[in-house]
Formats: C-alpha cells, sequence, structure tokens
C-alpha cells in the first residue's frame, strides 16, 4: 500500500462528505420556517426502523427537554456498523442497501440532515454489534462549519472520537433498555425556539403516528423546564371497529384521544373523533398534514383531503414536503396515483361507518377542494377526474348533513350561499327556514359547510329567497306559512326584504314581493307609497276605473326605501280626470255620490283639490238623478247637498221616495202661497178649518213608517227571521205587514242576510285591529256580537243587514237594552266589503230628528 496515495483516498472521501453535509444544510437552513417539527419525526422514524425488521418488537421514546439540551433516547435495536458509516458519513441505509427489499423508511441519511436545524452538536450514544461483538460508544457529531474544508476535518474528529469511546460491553447486551441517546446542544435561543415549536408540532400529531403504526408503544416527552410529562400510549383498544384509543397522560392526568381508522394491505385513512356528552364528533384534519409516509409530510397541511392518508409506499419529494403526482409513465408516479385512488375506497367505507353510527360533525371529513400544492409536481387534471369527483360522489349520495328532521343526504339539502358573508349566511339561513320550503342544514353548522361544498352543491341564494318568498303570492299566505301574528308577519317582512335589497339592489326593484294594499306580491317598480292618508277616496277613484289598492305599498308594511308617492293632490287629478269622462254607469254614479258625501265632511281639501269638481258638485249631483224635477225641490229645501248624495248612496230607493214627497210638498207649497215650511206650519197650525198640527213635517222627506208589505229585505232589516219572531213583532205593531203575510222562502232569505251581515261585520272589526281585540267574538244574540274589547272596555255589537235601504230596532228584546248602554255599537252593511257603524251624527242626519226628549 502507498500511503500518500491511501491517505489521499481518504482526504478525498471526507471532502466529499463535508461538500454534500454543506450543500444540504445550506438548502434546510432556507426552509427552517416549514421545517421545525422535523427533527422529532426524523429520530421517531430512526427509532421505528431499528425495529422495522423484527415483527415481535415494539420501540418506546424518552425525549427529556432541559433548559439547553434537548436528549431523544429509544429502546430500539443496537446500530449496525451500516449505521454507524451512515451517521458520520451521511449516507442513508436505503442508499447501502439499495435493490434490498426492506421495511425502514430510511434511517441516517439527508433525512437525519434536517435534524440540525435543532442544533449541529450532538452527542450520540448507544451499542453497535460490528463483527467484533457488542460495543457501547459515545462521540460527539459536530457539523457546524461553514467551509468543506473545516467540515471534512470535522467528519474525521467524529469518526476518531467513536472509534476512540467504542468499548466492548462487559455486561449481556439488554435490548430493553434506552440504550440509543441523541443529545442536541442548544446553544442559541432561535435553537431554542426550533426545539419549542418542533415539540408542539409533535403533540399534535402523535396519535396519527401511534395509530398508523403500532410498532411503537408509547412516547414519553419529559420537559424538566416546567416539570411537567406527558406520555402517549397505544392501547390496541378498537371501538366500533373504527376507532383506535391512544392513551395520553399529562402529569397524572389521563385522557384519550380517539383516531378512526380504516386501512387496507398498503395504505390507511385516518382523522380524529372526540366524544362529548356521550356523542362521537368529528374533529377533523384542516390543519395538519394530510399525506403521511408513515410520518407525516410536513407541508401537505394544505393538500386538502378529507381524511388523512398514509402509507409506507408512497415516494415523498425530497424534502418530504408532498408526494410525486405528475407523470404517469414514472414507476413512483403510478405508485403514488395508485395509493391515492384506493384511499378514495377506504373513505367511502369510512364515511359509511361513521355516518351509521351516528357521529355528527360530519362537514369536517367532507373537504374534497383542489390540494394547494406545486404544480410542477401535481397533475391537476389527473387528481379532479380520479379523486375529486370520486370523493363528490360519495359524500353526494351519503347522508351526512344534520338538519331538523334528521340526518338527510348531502345531494339533498340546500346550504346558505357560501358567498355571502358569514352574517349574510345565518340571515337567509333563518328567512329560508321560516318559508319552510328547503331541508337546510341546522344553523350551528352553516358556516362549517359553507367551508367545504361545491358548484354542484344547492344553495340558498338571493335568487331562490326571492323564488321561495315570491312563491307566497301574498300576504295572507304569507303569514299563515310563517305561523305568526299580521304585526310580525309585516315585521319579519322588512327585514327581508332589506336584507334582499342590501345584497342584491340591482335586481331588488324587479323581484315581486312586496304587497299592495289588496294583500297581492309586487314589484318595487310598480308600486308607489301611499300619502293619500284618506279609504274614500281610493275607494272613488276604483269605481270611476283606476285601483289605487293596486299600485299602492300596504299600509301595514314600514317601507323607507326610495320609491316614488302617491299624494291626495294626484289621486284628484285622477279621479277629477275620470269622471269629467261622462258615462252612465252605475259606478261613476256612485262615485259623484260618494265624493259630493265627502265634499260635505273634507270642504277646505274638497275646494283645494278638486276645484272644477266642487264648483259644479250640484250639476254632478243632478246628473246622477233621472228625476231632475224632484230632485231640484229637494234642493231648494233645507238639506245640505252631501246628506242628499250619501243619501243616494246608502238608500237610492228612499231617495225616490223623499223625491215624491218633495213633489207633494211643492204642491202644497203652491196651494197655501208659501215658500217654506215653517210658514206651511204656521198656516196650518192657525187655519180654522182643522185642529191638525204637523210637527216637524221635514220628516216626510226621509220617511220612517212601518213597514206595510213584508219582503226578505225589509223582514232582514227588521231581524226577523221566523213565524215566532213575527207574532211578537205584530203584538207591538198591528200595523206591521197588513198588505201580506211573510212565507217561509222569505225567512229563508232574511235569516241568510242576517247570517252574512253578522259575519261581514266580524270580519272587518278583525281587520281594525288597532282598535278593536275580536280574539273571544261570539254571536250573544241572534244580531248581538259580543266579547269584543275596544280600548281596555268591553263592548256589544248589535249587527244589521241594510239591503232594504233602512234598518229597524226594537223587534228583539235584546237590542233595545243593549244600545242603551254606552258600550254598544249599531253596525250595519249590505253586501259591499266596508261595513259601516251608525253613529249618532249619521242617525240624526238621514232621520232628520231636530228635537230628542231627554
Amino acid at each position: 500500500m502507498i500511503e500518500s496515495i491511501e491517505q489521499g483516498r481518504k482526504e478525498d472521501g471526507n471532502r466529499s462528505i463535508a461538500n454534500k453535509i454543506k450543500s444540504r444544510l445550506h438548502d434546510l437552513e432556507k426552509t427552517v420556517e416549514s421545517n421545525y417539527g422535523r427533527w422529532a419525526w426524523e429520530l421517531l422514524q430512526n427509532a421505528k426502523d431499528s425495529i422495522s425488521n423484527d415483527e415481535s418488537r415494539k420501540v418506546s421514546v424518552l425525549i427529556e427537554i432541559d433548559a439547553d439540551s434537548v436528549t431523544f433516547k429509544h429502546n430500539g435495536l443496537y446500530f449496525t456498523d451500516l449505521d454507524i458509516r451512515g451517521l458520520i458519513n451521511q449516507i442513508s441505509s436505503k442508499e447501502v442497501e439499495e435493490g434490498v427489499e426492506t421495511k425502514n423508511t430510511g434511517r441516517f441519511g439527508t433525512g437525519f440532515l434536517t435534524t440540525h436545524l435543532l442544533s449541529k452538536k450532538v452527542e450520540i450514544l448507544g451499542v453497535v454489534k460490528a463483527n467484533e461483538g457488542f460495543h457501547d460508544f459515545s462521540f460527539l457529531l459536530d457539523r457546524d462549519g461553514s467551509t468543506t474544508e473545516i467540515l471534512a476535518k470535522k467528519v474525521e474528529e467524529s469518526w476518531k472520537g467513536f472509534q476512540d469511546s467504542a468499548k466492548p460491553l462487559d455486561i449481556e447486551y439488554d435490548d430493553k433498555t434506552f440504550n440509543t441517546s441523541f443529545k442536541y446542544l442548544l446553544e442559541s435561543e432561535n435553537q431554542k425556539s426550533v426545539a419549542k415549536r418542533g415539540i408542539t408540532e409533535f403533540l399534535q400529531l402523535i396519535p396519527f403516528v401511534l395509530a398508523f403504526i403500532p410498532k411503537i408503544q408509547e412516547i414519553t416527552i419529559t420537559d424538566n423546564t416546567s416539570n411537567e410529562m406527558i406520555k402517549f400510549e397505544n392501547t390496541d383498544e378498537v371501538i366500533d371497529d373504527i376507532l383506535i384509543k391512544i392513551k395520553k397522560t399529562i402529569n397524572e392526568e389521563s385522557s384519550d384521544t380517539l383516531i378512526a381508522i380504516e386501512k387496507n394491505d398498503r395504505v390507511s385513512i385516518a382523522t380524529e373523533i372526540e366524544k362529548h356528552n356521550g356523542k362521537y364528533l368529528v374533529k377533523g384534519v384542516e390543519d395538519i398534514p394530510k399525506i403521511f409516509c408513515d410520518f407525516p409530510l410536513i407541508g401537505t397541511e394544505k393538500f386538502h383531503f378529507p381524511v388523512v392518508v398514509n402509507s409506507f409506499y408512497f415516494s415523498p419529494q425530497t424534502e418530504r414536503d408532498g408526494i410525486w403526482l405528475k407523470g404517469s409513465e414514472d414507476e413512483e408516479v403510478a405508485t403514488n396515483y395508485e395509493l391515492l385512488q384506493s384511499s378514495v375506497e377506504l373513505y367511502k367505507t369510512l364515511l359509511e361507518k361513521i355516518a351509521n353510527n351516528n357521529y355528527t360533525d360530519l362537514y369536517n371529513i367532507a373537504n374534497t377542494k383542489i390540494p394547494n400544492t406545486d404544480e410542477r409536481y401535481f397533475d391537476k387534471d389527473w387528481y379532479i377526474e380520479n379523486i375529486q369527483k370520486p370523493l363528490r360522489e360519495v359524500l353526494m349520495q351519503s347522508e351526512i348533513v344534520e338538519t331538523s328532521s334528521g340526518r338527510v343526504k348531502l345531494e339533498n339539502v340546500y346550504f346558505p350561499d357560501k358567498d355571502l358573508l358569514k352574517e349574510a349566511r345565518e340571515k337567509i339561513w333563518q328567512f329560508s327556514s321560516n318559508l319552510k320550503v328547503n331541508k337546510l342544514p341546522i344553523k350551528e353548522h352553516i358556516q362549517k359547510w359553507a367551508e367545504v361544498i361545491w358548484s354542484e352543491c344547492k344553495k340558498v341564494d338571493i335568487d331562490d329567497l326571492v323564488n321561495d318568498l315570491k312563491g307566497k303570492k301574498n300576504i295572507a299566505e304569507l303569514e299563515k306559512i310563517l305561523s305568526i301574528g299580521k304585526t310580525e308577519t309585516f315585521e319579519w317582512l322588512k327585514q327581508c326584504l332589506t336584507f334582499i335589497k342590501e345584497n342584491d339592489e340591482y335586481n331588488y326593484p324587479k323581484y315581486e314581493i312586496i304587497p299592495n294594499q289588496e294583500g297581492t306580491f309586487k314589484s318595487h317598480n310598480s308600486l308607489k307609497l301611499d300619502e293619500i292618508d284618506d279609504e274614500e277616496l281610493k275607494q272613488i277613484a276604483k269605481l270611476v276605473g283606476f285601483n289605487y289598492y293596486e299600485i299602492l305599498i300596504h299600509q301595514d308594511l314600514f317601507y323607507d326605501f326610495e320609491i316614488s308617492k302617491i299624494d291626495i293632490e294626484m289621486i284628484a287629478n285622477k279621479i277629477t280626470t275620470l269622471i269629467n269622462e261622462e258615462s252612465d254607469s252605475e259606478d261613476r254614479k256612485k262615485a259623484i255620490t260618494m265624493l259630493i258625501e265627502w265634499f260635505g265632511n273634507n270642504e277646505e281639501k274638497g275646494k283645494e283639490y278638486f276645484s272644477s269638481l266642487y264648483s259644479k258638485k250640484e250639476k254632478l249631483l243632478v246628473d246622477t238623478i233621472e228625476d231632475k224635477e224632484s230632485l231640484y225641490s229637494i234642493l231648494r229645501s233645507d238639506v245640505k247637498i252631501a246628506d242628499i248624495a250619501e243619501m243616494i248612496r246608502q238608500d237610492p230607493a228612499k231617495v225616490r221616495k223623499s223625491m215624491q214627497k218633495a213633489k207633494e210638498l211643492d204642491a202644497l207649497y203652491e196651494e197655501f202661497g208659501v215658500t217654506t215650511i215653517d210658514e206651511l206650519k204656521k198656516l196650518i197650525t192657525t187655519s180654522p178649518k182643522g185642529n191638525i198640527a204637523i210637527e216637524n213635517i221635514n220628516e216626510s222627506i226621509i220617511p220612517i213608517d212601518v213597514p206595510k208589505k213584508a219582503t226578505s229585505e225589509v223582514l232582514a232589516s227588521l231581524g226577523i227571521t221566523n213565524a215566532s219572531d213575527f207574532e211578537i213583532a205584530k203584538k207591538s205593531h198591528p200595523e206591521l205587514f197588513h198588505e201580506n203575510v211573510p212565507t217561509k222562502e222569505m225567512y229563508d232569505v232574511a235569516q241568510s242576510l242576517i247570517t252574512r251581515a253578522m259575519k261581514n261585520i266580524e270580519e272587518h272589526l278583525k281587520t281594525l285591529n288597532d282598535e278593536y281585540n275580536c280574539e273571544d267574538i261570539e254571536a250573544t244574540a241572534p244580531t248581538v256580537l259580543g266579547g269584543i274589547v275596544k280600548h281596555g272596555r268591553d263592548i256589544s255589537v248589535v249587527a244589521r243587514p241594510s239591503d232594504s235601504g233602512k234598518i229597524v230596532i226594537g223587534y228583539y228584546e235584546s237590542e233595545i237594552p243593549t244600545l242603551e248602554l254606552d258600550t254598544s255599537e249599531l253596525w250595519y252593511e249590505n253586501g259591499t266589503p266596508y261595513p259601516q257603524r251608525m253613529t249618532l251624527g249619521k242617525m240624526l242626519k238621514s232621520t232628520n230628528i231636530t228635537r230628542i226628549p231627554v
């Protein structure tokens, strides 16, 4: 042997090793942010690999944390001479054993160099088995050097340290004790930070590693700086055929971590489960690595697989932060493809078991987004077709969504639109839930589902909410669906409309979801705000051909959005235009009489807004009556034109009779040469030709005589519905109906009219809920309604039909005592939509009474 050449060969080898170490450490130092915890996994991997070929062995690990060091110990098997060479020369056992099938993940190769991110100085103690037998050793592995020359020298010093320390064992080798130790010397605050953050990551992921690798029996971490001891143990206990129990002890307090796992001979998948109040909750794997090659590949946290996938057979990338998934012709890529596809089948099985066992919070294992990874090593098209689509097909057919009516298949559930803000999602969920159209997830889960659903999932967005609301068609149907009161329904609708407008202001005006004054849903664009503040004018306008109820927003809806308005001037102009379009329709005539009556009650408004119509009101009224001569006679009397208009509207027959009386009165004026009632009264009362004294001759204009002939309408106005009532009435008024006797058919019709009046008046009172409380309303007599509260006082209502143009009181004994009370009211109706209350003013006006005995 030529000594100089041999020495040169050794130096060349050391420089080559040193250059490799220098280059690798330089690269690692740039990735320290993503490799804080990798040192612990590399050491644990080496511990596991030490017993991987011994089926009967399990390994335990002890990590000790001190102020200036971290020590990693295990009770695995001894070092081999290949292990020592790998440690010092930085050659992986996989490189040395290339071509030989092994169960090792890879020992002391480039991965081991990542432990030097913790410290470049490591004191290594252990036992090596060489040809000469067992030796224990202890030496310093020092990688602290900035040049190849320095590192080459330190490689040689490590060899010397090892050789100098190696001593034959003087006792029998005990493979159950912690014979192997790596002590990392922490000389800077940065190194201590790496140690702390690495331990934190390690603690989070240990349960998964123990579940995947049963050969690791337990891991204990003793922190001497805080006097805390944490131990994780593999219990070998399985629950529900899917849950592996990992026992965790902190000092002396123990708890269980549950890992749901499904596996075949090459792949296993897992997720964490939490037991709470007797229920199993899926915790999910959102913030942890999704790919394990026995140990976590740090950097796959955003791989977005719904569970953790583990396989010893994965081919990881160089930095062990992902797997190769591009280039199907490559054998390693093809293997990775196969393993991932196998995990999809396992996922289907695991999901079915979890669902069948009624675990909750299953949204935590439903994330199927495209992985966020380096596109240079990832075939997106392949992943979508072979992984994402099959995963989503499984999810769609699985009963994993918790609703108010139980667990439902994902394909049948509507989810609040994930494009909405968090608060908006909660609101749209509430509105949609109230409308009782869609199957929705329970409210507590909607934010979580928003993070995992995809475009094919059904969703509740603004369009969907609008269609569901529009489908109710009117406010009455909405109130029925919501099962709340009228006031609450309008409050709910206001909130819903505000929400829709805030989130879709552009389309809001065309949505038919706003009730008009008929209760029908119309669009914002087709409606106006009601500032008319007069129901009679709207009724008049409807009679002459323009229905403001169709275009005005419902009065009970507080609508403060910007919108056009209709005021009294505008409706006055419309009514004026339509009335000036002369026609002989009965509706126009009725409108004119109503308007003139309105003039009588609103003189100033009539002059201001209806100036042209007001100035010719007499002519308008005359035009509605065919018998002009008789009408002129009435107009010449003291009766106000508004009163005449009211009479015409309420009882045209009575007016016709009054006009006949007016003719007779004119004849008397002419005969006796007088022009007023007072002159005629004075003449007659002082006349020696007779003793007739006429009191209040004006009563002849509005006669209130006793009916002579029976009709159904007259019977109804009297409240008589049967022969018994008729006989009672005849006793008090023998002159009643002396021209004919009521028939059974008349009684039946009269009964129907009274029933209609009772019903319509009751329903009308219920619409006046701000004034009348009708919750306990009931008929207390044939024509009397009781159980009504008005302004806190109990009242009774006497109800009458007025089809005959009049009502007569007193034929029922219950009526007069009722009306004598100051808590009673008299209401009448003739089949039109608006029953009316008989006030004292109306009574005096219609009867022309001028004196009342007291």
